[in-house]
């Protein structure tokens, strides 16, 4: 991918329309099991009509099969709490934005009109090249950079904002402990939208005070231009 633009693109493109996938099925993991499945796995009651038994251990291995997937998705949440993500990711990355894209005078260390200096200096500090997207397209121009602290690791930040002075954040730093699946979700911290995924070493948080339908459309042309750089710049 790195010596071909085009096959970059297309693997981009594929990620976004995974990332899309997730958008639009992950909700179903946190739904109640439906009743149909619960009462099927129940003993019938006196004089009710029987089914055949392969037909309720049918319905009982259906029911198991979606309590696991459920148990599965959430125990692992529950695992990448423990290292620091993403429960804690989100809601750090909901008071950098607070903190620093609520300063009117200076919300970042070196301003867009640096770029290069501020994406070389952020790639030295991180130990793995860095990009800030461009967000034109979509009316939010870059103001600039800085660090700031994450649990264990220094995470870049990079603020945008539009014409009417609202402003978007975007962290990214490695994790305390290495991922190999990605992650898409979505979380609201005290008001602020922190869409977030985990990419094999790094992860990534867009947060701002947008409804979620423009914060997740911004996410994904933020998720395709990071999958294209990084497939130009391997780690």
């Amino acid at each position: 991918m790195a010596r071909d633009p085009a096959l970059a693109a297309r693997v981009a493109e594929l990620r976004a329309q995974n990332a899309a996938l997730r958008d639009a099925l992950d909700p179903w993991l946190g739904e109640a099991l439906p009743d149909r499945l619960v009462a099927a796995t129940a003993a019938p009651a006196r004089g009710a009509r029987r089914f055949p038994q392969w037909l309720g251990l049918t319905a009982a291995a259906a029911a198991s099969l979606v309590i696991g997937v459920g148990l599965g998705w959430f125990g692992r949440d529950a695992s990448l709490q423990h290292d620091g993500m993403p429960t804690t990711f989100t809601r750090q990355a909901a008071l950098v934005h607070t903190l620093y894209a609520g300063d009117v005078n200076r919300p970042v260390e070196i301003w867009a009109a640096e770029e290069k200096r501020l994406v070389t200096w952020l790639s030295k500090r991180l130990g793995f090249p860095v990009h800030a997207p461009d967000l034109n397209g979509v009316g939010f121009a870059l103001v600039g950079g800085r660090l700031v602290a994450g649990n264990e690791m220094p995470t870049a930040l990079f603020v945008y904002e539009n014409a009417d002075k609202q402003r978007l954040t975007l962290q990214v730093r490695k994790p305390p402990t290495p991922v190999e699946e990605t992650a898409f979700r979505y979380a609201l911290e005290n008001g602020v939208g922190v869409y977030y995924w985990i990419e094999e070493d790094c992860t990534y948080a867009l947060s701002g005070n947008l409804d979620r339908t423009q914060l997740l459309s911004i996410g994904r042309v933020v998720y395709g231009q990071l999958a294209a750089f990084e497939a130009a710049h391997p780690k």
